[in-house]
């Protein structure tokens, strides 16, 4: 976005003015409070708290922990939750730096019609009908993303945080004439994105670690602006410091590659971690004389930071039914 002269006395609140904020804050809470986003995973959902506009959640994972695919888990859950609610005025948006349209496309068409990814992508179709059906099933999804296809090659976007941004409020407000409101925005993911060209005049060792904490401020100024709740994937270092142990290898909150500013200005912090890719399937492994049998599908999530007064700190053993892609507790652990 366009540089801001900044102006001092922006920043100044006197006491009648917190005050004031606050009691309209208040207000604008109650108002909407129905527009708060849940985590709709049994158990967890009494846990973690419903997000509310203009915060913002870090879902950390190292790479192949299933980032992506449980903020797709997620976003597809609330798209149902909006349908439920009959709020047809609001919109999903979904901004993915590494996968392409076809990419975006292929996967779920896999997933609805049940027919290989890889023979989609070599162009093997076993069943039309059953692709066509899938494309309608996906077409009906309201989710808007924000991206680059193989079909615009010519005019390939530039999609550093900044544009990502600018493409979002055009959606909103001149594609679809300020008919919706936005209900989420999910970013795949922070370490991903192009260098903006006002860091690229920094020293190339301090660009990425720059770049990251300058998105995850500009990621707080989306999520109040568009007022809704912000979901960004984080990439999580290679060397854990903050895992509990050898055979808990959950990323800490601190864990996020390049900044600490991931950890301190998320309002909340989501922790993934599939042992499969620490530990060979079909072994038992022990933490805190908890045997864990380590199976394909198990996914270890932890609610690693709630401001507010919430509660963070818990973690659960859960499956992927990578069919539908949905997200379960495990009923056969006991924590």
């Amino acid at each position: 976005m366009t540089t801001k002269v900044f102006e001092p006395r922006t920043a100044i609140y006197t006491p009648a003015e917190v005050s004031a904020i606050g009691v309209e804050r208040v207000r604008d809470l109650e108002k909407n409070r129905h527009r708060a986003m849940p985590l709709n995973i049994a158990e967890i959902r009494d846990y973690f708290a419903p997000m509310m506009p203009g915060q913002i959640c870090a879902i950390i994972a190292q790479t192949s922990n299933y980032k992506t695919g449980f903020m797709t888990f997620w976003e597809r859950r609330l798209a149902e939750y909006l349908e439920k609610q009959g709020r047809e005025n609001e919109i999903i948006v979904r901004i993915d730096v590494e996968n392409q349209m076809e990419d975006v496309a292929f996967e779920s068409f896999a997933q609805f019609s049940g027919q290989s990814l890889g023979d989609l992508a070599r162009g093997k179709v076993d069943d039309w009908d059953g692709l066509m059906a899938a494309a309608i099933k996906l077409g009906s999804i309201m989710v808007y993303r924000v991206g680059s296809s193989i079909s615009r090659a010519e005019n390939m976007p530039n999609l550093y945080l900044s544009n990502m941004y600018r493409s979002i409020v055009y959606m909103r407000d001149e594609l679809l004439e300020e008919k919706v409101k936005v209900a989420a925005v999910f970013v795949d993911y922070l370490q991903a994105f192009p260098i903006d060209p006002e860091i690229k005049k920094v020293e190339a060792s301090n660009q990425r670690r720059l770049q990251v904490r300058e998105d995850i401020f500009r990621l707080r100024e989306m999520a109040a602006v568009l007022d809704c709740p912000v979901i960004v994937g984080v990439q999580a270092k290679q060397t854990l410091a903050g895992a509990s142990g050898p055979n808990m290898l959950i990323p800490g909150i601190y864990d996020g590659e390049e900044s600490s500013a991931i950890a301190q200005r998320c309002d909340r912090i989501i922790q993934l971690w599939m042992p499969k890719m620490t530990h060979q399937v079909g072994s038992t492994i022990t933490h805190k004389a908890l045997p864990i049998d380590v199976q394909e599908n198990m996914l270890w999530v932890k609610v690693g930071k709630q401001r507010g007064g919430l509660p963070s700190g818990r973690a659960w053993p859960c499956y992927i039914d990578f069919k539908t892609g949905r997200i379960a507790p495990a009923t056969n652990i006991n924590l």
